[in-house]
């Protein structure tokens, strides 16, 4: 049993109706089935849909169930981890302080008299190249930071993933903290030169947040929701919590099949997504919680500029040298679509932002098959629900 709420296509069609006796509909049947069949062949649990058409939600619904085990449906409201789907709400935030003249592109990040002077950080860095790095290179990945590079006999450079060693190289209290992943960082240096090479990294997007902290004065968290969710009225986009005992009332399961060290360092091992790693340390870079519906919102608000002006927008979707296809904090491409997904074990999201008018988010709660095959038919499926959309207007 599903409720799915529809808002206008247009300025007649208005309606709520139940999944199991909405005859006549047909185009939403088409996409409900889409995304059961996708749920169905990768063993997803649950998930909820949003699709908005030039600002207006044109589909919203929850799938499957958001506790399997007391079989409770999923709605569409429900709250999802979005993990890397962070960063665009971080880059907002930065982008933000850029608009006020608070914060350039090309202001250095640590060094003496620079954004991030404490001593914290800086007695840890050997390597020089790290006073180069600008907030521009963390937004587009060039900071030097790579996390497909191996460091301390791991194959990656993603220290959030084997937060054990970190607590333990940086001599701190588990679970590990944001500022432990980026003095570990530190410690370690860079991969290559900053600004020269595009390559992922998460603990990157940490250190904008802390730049933000420092800039603004306030906590990651409030500054973004006072100065990016309140002011369009967003209200179901916060950070979440490490375990099922602290989640939010409207928050999902999580189901993975991996399990690891708790990084409370209990000697414990835990499903991966409930401890395995620490969620409430990722903020800036993957650690918000999120209903679909209020992140197509957020979307949407960009055409009004009601948050940040045209040329900002402009600019914060501009790719960089280095990949054109990535620009600050968010996927783009020559057809002018901007995207973002993310990936934990217990979480798949994808939003996107057409250049024709649409916005969707597409949340699940498990990513279960973490393989090529998967990302790739997830990019599919919205595409697919939006051809059946499409279609209907056309007809109407």
């Amino acid at each position: 049993m599903r409720l799915r709420f529809l808002m206008p296509l247009m300025a007649f069609f208005t309606l709520f109706i139940n999944a199991q006796n909405n005859a006549g509909f047909t185009q939403f049947n088409n996409i409900d089935a889409n995304v059961n069949e996708f749920m169905k062949k990768w063993n997803i649990t649950g998930g909820a849909v949003a699709i908005t058409k030039n600002g207006k939600t044109i589909y919203n619904g929850g799938f499957g169930f958001s506790d399997a085990k007391h079989g409770t449906p999923t709605k569409a409201n429900d709250l999802f981890r979005i993990a890397s789907v962070s960063k665009p709400i971080t880059s907002l935030a930065i982008m933000k302080l850029v608009e006020e003249g608070k914060l350039s592109l090309d202001d250095k990040v640590f060094g003496k008299g620079k954004l991030l002077e404490q001593a914290y950080y800086l007695e840890v860095i050997n390597d020089p190249r790290l006073y180069s790095v600008t907030v521009q290179n963390l937004l587009e990945h060039t900071s030097g930071w790579n996390r497909n590079a191996p460091v301390d006999g791991y194959s990656h450079f993603d220290p959030a993933f084997f937060p054990l060693h970190v607590t333990e190289t940086e001599q701190e209290p588990n679970p590990v903290g944001d500022s432990t992943l980026i003095r570990f960082s530190l410690r370690k240096g860079l991969q290559q030169n900053p600004g020269t090479k595009f390559s992922y990294s998460n603990v990157g997007y940490l250190v904008l947040g802390k730049i933000i902290e420092k800039v603004s004065g306030m906590k990651y968290e409030t500054y973004v929701q006072k100065e990016i969710f309140d002011p369009l009225h967003v209200q179901d986009i916060r950070l979440g919590k490490n375990l099922p005992a602290k989640k939010e009332k409207r928050e999902v399961e999580y189901i993975g099949s991996d399990r690891e060290e708790s990084c409370y360092g209990n000697g414990k091992k835990v499903p991966a997504q409930y401890g395995g790693f620490n969620v409430e340390a990722m903020n800036a870079h993957g650690g918000w919680i999120a209903s679909a519906g209020d992140l197509t919102r957020l979307l949407s608000e960009l055409d009004k500029e009601t948050l940040l002006k045209s040329s900002t927008i402009k600019t914060m979707i501009t790719p960089g040298a280095s990949n054109i296809n990535y620009a600050k904090g968010w996927q783009v491409n020559a057809k002018g679509n901007m995207w973002h997904t993310g990936s934990l074990e217990g979480t798949a999201a994808f939003v996107c932002k057409t250049a024709d008018g649409y916005t969707w988010a597409f949340l699940f709660n498990s990513r279960a098959d973490n393989s090529a095959g998967f990302w790739n038919e997830l990019d599919r499926l919205p595409w697919k629900c939006v051809e059946i959309l499409d279609k209907f207007v056309a007809v109407n």
